[in-house]
């Protein structure tokens, strides 16, 4: 029997550069997947491309009316909720704390931790009806330490720690795991292109070439941390933090001369 077989698997973000990569391994092996996103021309096309066990709802992460539809729709339509992963975020353009407005720093607050807020709310009590399940939050290493002209995504980041935390705390009884990943500079869009109102990427400011594994890292990469995380292979793990960065945070790789 494939690893999630008869499982339904909540996605969001799920046409993104890791977020595709999840939706389609867990397709993969087994899952019903729940693709949940802004753009529905993007999430139709995936959800097509799957097939059976798969489809597209529209999801707006900063809207609780949306995600209580999202939620609604996916036990409608494959009957309960098992895993949900918040998967959705946005990066802001460089710049220093000086001159980052007020309107960049809503909005990407309003992403990456009200909508993982949102999430856990909305998704909890569907869990709940299934017996327990398992929320996986994606952060990043920018979660784990400060980075310089980034502070509405770092701010982001480091409180989905907080999150993810007192969740795995008041869901633990209920069977509902809830755990972190912290991913590195991945070689998707996301760190590969200029955010909205950018002229540099994430990308251009790193270097693998120090990284202990000297090399980007790849969707797979964490999509394989996702299903584990997700899967009763961790039915112990719960609260936990899991940095995915081929060592980017443990400072560079010297070699003798």
């Amino acid at each position: 029997m494939r690893r999630f077989a008869n499982q339904t698997v909540l996605v969001t973000g799920g046409t993104g550069g890791q977020g595709s990569s999840h939706v389609r391994a867990l397709h993969a092996e087994g899952a019903n997947v729940v693709i949940g996103a802004i753009n529905a021309d993007r999430g139709a096309a995936l959800a097509d491309e799957l097939g059976d066990r798969a489809f597209f709802t529209h999801l707006d992460v900063t809207d609780e009316d949306s995600w209580s539809a999202a939620v609604r729709a996916t036990e409608r339509t494959f009957g309960a909720l098992h895993v949900l992963v918040n998967n959705a975020g946005v990066q802001n353009p460089p710049a220093p704390i000086e001159e980052t407005d007020q309107t960049t720093w809503s909005r990407i607050l309003d992403i990456n931790l009200t909508g993982t807020f949102l999430g856990i709310k909305a998704a909890a009590p569907a869990l709940r009806r299934a017996t327990g399940g398992a929320i996986v939050n994606i952060a990043s290493t920018m979660g784990m330490g400060g980075t310089a002209h980034y502070a509405p995504y770092v701010a982001s980041k480091w409180a989905v720690r907080g999150l993810t935390q007192t969740a795995a705390l008041e869901l633990g009884r209920d069977r509902i795991r809830v755990n972190t990943i912290h991913p590195g500079v991945i070689a998707t869009p996301f760190i590969q292109e200029p955010a909205a109102g950018a002229t540099a990427a994430i990308a251009d400011f790193y270097s693998p070439e120090p990284f202990a594994v000297p090399r980007l890292g790849e969707p797979m990469d964490v999509t394989r941390l996702v299903m584990f995380l997700a899967s009763s292979e961790a039915s112990f793990i719960t609260g936990s933090e899991y940095v995915i960065d081929g060592g980017l945070l443990l400072g560079p790789a010297l070699r003798a001369a």
